[in-house]
């Protein structure tokens, strides 16, 4: 069983003009260090694609040459922003399934930027929990959506199908949200929605084996990465960043 890990990708370290949910810091350059550590310790992809939407700031990538990065010619924007009928979230989801499907993966997963998790064979257990679902999600339980997207896991053999309805449903994203667009666009699909803990909800419990973690304030990302075992090391990255979104924020009023 092999699958592939897509994710998008946008950071220009200023203040976001929209409302935007947890520290800014799981948008900036600094955490995909997070994120590719979280890939590497709990994930055995063969092929991991960054979608970036034309961003000023790009990290450093590692020496992994499972790693392809491909830009866009622009930014599509946030979906609450309404620059484009499809944001850059939905963009980099159409193009990373399309590249999974076409790496002939068994599974492709959407794994957002941002999202940060924790537990060895994070993906297997998901998969074997839910042997015949054609896309697992975690519950939207205790979200506004019906679904959570931080994690999502789809059997490639289903995928064009899936970016078909995906591309014919009309509403934009501003005026329907990739979260019930996606559960839309699985309709007829065996979707299984995994107990895979927290992401958007609340409260945490980092004590658990396995668990992902969504719009993190500048808190419980020292608790996730003592968890991990290097948030000391981070403290000056986080505190750095608080200080440039503050001084962004001052001139942005």
């Amino acid at each position: 069983m092999s699958y592939s890990i897509v994710t998008g990708w946008y950071a220009d370290n200023k203040a976001r003009d929209y409302r935007v949910l947890g520290d800014d810091f799981v948008r900036s350059v600094e955490c995909f260090d997070i994120w590719y550590h979280c890939i590497r310790s709990f994930t055995s992809p063969s092929n991991i694609l960054i979608v970036d939407s034309a961003s000023p700031a790009r990290p450093r990538l590692p020496d992994d040459p499972r790693i392809s990065w491909v830009s866009l010619k622009r930014n599509y924007g946030h979906a609450v922003q309404g620059h484009s009928a499809l944001s850059g979230w939905s963009r980099a989801l159409l193009l990373g399934l399309s590249y999974g499907y076409a790496n002939g993966d068994h599974y492709t997963l959407l794994v957002e930027q941002g999202t940060l998790f924790h537990g060895k064979d994070i993906i297997e257990r998901q998969i074997a929990d839910h042997p015949e679902a054609d896309i697992i999600a975690p519950s939207g339980s205790g979200t506004p959506q019906p679904l959570q997207t931080g994690i999502l896991i789809f059997r490639s053999a289903i995928i064009p199908k899936f970016v078909e309805n995906y591309t014919r449903v009309a509403s934009a994203d501003d005026a329907l949200s990739p979260e019930k667009k996606v559960a839309l666009a699985g309709n007829g699909m065996k979707i299984a929605f995994s107990n895979l803990l927290f992401g958007r909800r609340r409260p945490l419990d980092l004590s658990a084996d396995h668990f992902f973690l969504r719009h993190g304030t500048l808190a419980e990302l020292h608790a996730f990465t003592a968890r991990l075992g290097f948030g000391a090391d981070l403290l000056p990255a986080l505190t750095h960043q608080l200080v440039r979104l503050v001084e962004n924020i001052d001139l942005f009023l």
